[in-house]
Order: C-alpha cells, then sequence, then structure tokens
C-alpha cells in the first residue's frame, strides 16, 4: 500500500498522511486516529531507506556507557551495540561511543558534554553516576533529544525506554536458591559491592531483594551475616572474607550481588574451602570457570549483548519509523550452573 492509497481511504490530502507517517506536523487526533487504523490494518511499511537517502544529512547516536575491562560484562553490551549500529548502518545511521571509567564521574560529565555539543539525534546511556546522569538527561529533555537507559534506569526521567533487569526478583531467586540448597542450620554471607559508593545514589536492589526473602515469616530463621565493601580489589575482599569465615564458621553460603563472585571463588580455590555454595551474577569468562569446576553453584544473568543491541534498535525504530515503546524492558533472569552451562555457550 503507498501513502495516496492511504490518503484516499481516509479521505484525506496525501500531505496529511505524510504528516502523520512522518511525525512532520500536528494532525487532528481523531483524523490520525484514523489513519494509523488504515495503516495497521493494510500493513503499510516505509521505505526507511528512501526516507533517510532523502534526507539531507545522516542520523547520529551516541553511545555512553562504560569502557570495557577485558570480555566483561560492559565488552558484552558494547558487542551487542556494534552488532545493531552494523545491522542499520546501510540506512544512513552512525553510532559514536563515548566511554567512560567506572571510577571517574568527572570524565563521565566531560563526554555528556561532548554530546550535548554535537547534539545527536538519539543517546543510549548506562548510567551508572545517577547524579550526573540526571544532569544529562534533563539537558536532553530540553533540547527534545531521545534517550535510552540499559543496565539500570533514574526515578523521575522521561527515557523512551529503560532496558535492565529486575534486580529485586533476581536477589530473590538468590536467596531461594541458597536456601533451598544448605541445611537448616546452616549460615550465608551476603557481600554488597557498594563500588564507588561516594558517586552513586546506589538502590542496592539486589540486596534488598536478596534480604526481602529471609525476612519473610517462613524463613526468617535462617542466619544471615551481612557486610559491604566499597572500591574493592581482591586482596582486601580475600581479608574480608577469611575474617568473617573465621568468625562465623557455621557459614556454608555465600552470595555476592554482582560480577566478583569469581574472586570469591579465587578465594575458596586458594584456602582449600569446600562444600561452600557461592551465588553471583553475570555469565562472563572469569565466572564460567569456576562454574564449571563446581566451586559457584549458580550464576544468575540475562543476555547484556541483548541490551545493548535493542538500546540501539529501539533508537532507530523511534527516530525512523516513530515507532512507539514499552517504557520498561524488564530482560529474563537465566539461572546458569555446572550441568546447563554449555547450553548457554552454545
Amino acid at each position: 500500500m503507498r501513502l495516496v492509497d492511504i490518503a484516499k481511504k481516509a479521505n484525506v490530502s496525501l500531505g496529511t498522511v505524510d504528516r502523520v507517517v512522518n511525525g512532520r506536523g500536528k494532525v487532528a487526533t481523531k483524523t490520525e486516529k484514523v489513519i494509523r487504523e488504515i495503516i495497521n490494518e493494510f500493513g503499510y511499511v516505509p521505505n526507511l531507506r528512501a526516507r533517510s537517502l532523502s534526507s539531507k544529512r545522516k542520523i547520529n547516536f551516541a553511545v555512553l556507557v562504560p569502557k570495557p575491562q577485558g570480555e566483561d560484562y560492559w565488552y558484552k553490551i558494547l558487542s551487542g551495540i556494534q552488532t545493531a549500529e552494523k545491522a542499520i548502518k546501510e540506512f544512513g545511521i552512525n553510532v559514536s561511543e563515548f566511554l567512560y571509567d567506572q571510577d571517574d564521574d568527572i570524565l563521565f560529565t566531560e563526554l555528556a558534554s561532548q554530546i550535548l555539543a554535537t547534539r545527536f539525534d538519539g543517546v543510549l546511556i548506562a548510567p551508572l553516576f545517577t547524579k550526573e546522569a540526571r544532569s544529562l538527561v534533563k539537558s536532553l529533555e530540553k533540547e527534545n533529544i531521545p534517550y535510552v537507559f540499559i543496565d539500570s534506569f533514574i526515578e523521575k526521567t522521561n527515557p523512551l525506554c529503560s532496558i535492565c533487569l529486575n534486580d529485586f526478583q533476581s536477589g530473590v531467586l538468590a536467596a531461594k536458591l541458597l536456601n533451598y540448597s544448605l541445611f537448616n542450620d546452616d549460615e550465608i554471607l551476603a557481600i554488597s559491592n557498594l563500588k564507588y559508593a561516594e558517586h552513586f545514589e546506589l538502590i542496592q536492589d539486589r540486596s534488598n531483594g536478596f534480604q526481602s526473602f529471609f525476612e519473610a515469616k517462613n524463613h526468617s530463621d535462617r542466619i544471615i551475616h551481612s557486610f559491604e565493601i566499597i572500591n574493592p580489589k581482591y586482596e582486601k575482599l580475600a581479608s574480608m572474607l577469611e575474617e568473617k569465615l573465621v568468625q562465623f564458621p557455621k557459614i556454608k553460603g555465600i552470595f555476592i550481588d554482582n560480577s566478583k563472585a569469581h574472586w570469591v571463588a579465587r578465594f575458596l580455590n586458594e584456602n582449600s574451602i569446600l562444600n561452600m555454595k557461592l551465588v553471583g551474577f553475570d555469565l562472563i569468562d572469569q565466572n564460567i570457570r569456576y562454574l564449571q569446576n563446581g566451586t559457584i553453584e549458580f550464576i544468575l544473568f540475562d543476555y547484556a549483548e541483548k541490551q545493548g543491541e535493542m538500546g540501539i534498535q529501539i533508537l532507530f525504530d523511534h527516530v525512523l519509523k516513530k515507532k512507539e515503546t514499552t517504557r520498561q524492558i524488564n530482560m529474563p533472569i537465566h539461572l546458569v550452573t555446572k550441568e546447563n552451562l554449555q547450553g548457554f555457550l552454545t
């Protein structure tokens, strides 16, 4: 179906249909509804390549995410972004990467200023520095520049979409797994990694979800020892683990709320500590090794690559297709053990 056919069916001018399809001007609500119903019924698909070629400038997206450290979680996010970029490049889309260090809020602010100065058509943001990210998106909203959050979200902002794991529920699931893996009198060590806490407004949804499970009446007898570690290095974490396991010898399960389960597993291996149930997050290479040898019992994760890919696709759909999207996408929580690991690697 062509635009002219839609115009005839709706009994409106071709220009009116063009404004609805391309978002180029105001159209009466009732008229727009009629046109969109015809589009949906007959499956009109715009020629995106022609649309992008007919525009007098390229469409530019910015990506503001942490710099990967090896093949880590953010490497996977960036890989998904680059996959999406290749898929849409033929439509004249350019994606510029702005990578910040996770302990450098000043660099985040500098990169945000560069993004604002360039005036991109859309921005994909991992808002780890909450205060600084809030300032950025306030400026984006003022300029009517669409943006998408990945990995987390910020309250009282207006992104096109936030794509992230439901951290609270993943914490609940981690607690349930550990609880059912232990004897009644076994105790648990819960580690919260408050990385760069001086910069972040941490919600700690994973840890809150974990604790909420044991606060329920039928699980409240389980003894949980919690500690928080700020700006951790392996040596600091290992020292604290040694102290806690000596102090509380009945600990038989360990929960850590981030991707550093491999640090805990390394400590357990180096000290020949057996029969400890360990649960953590993110299917990265370091964690996979300890899953394979049985030191890590459970890993919870979402497909990081998919987050990056979806984020760019949503910007593309909005800018070129004028397509609306849901405001919140909760990524599925995947559970990996030694026994089912191979299915996630193929």
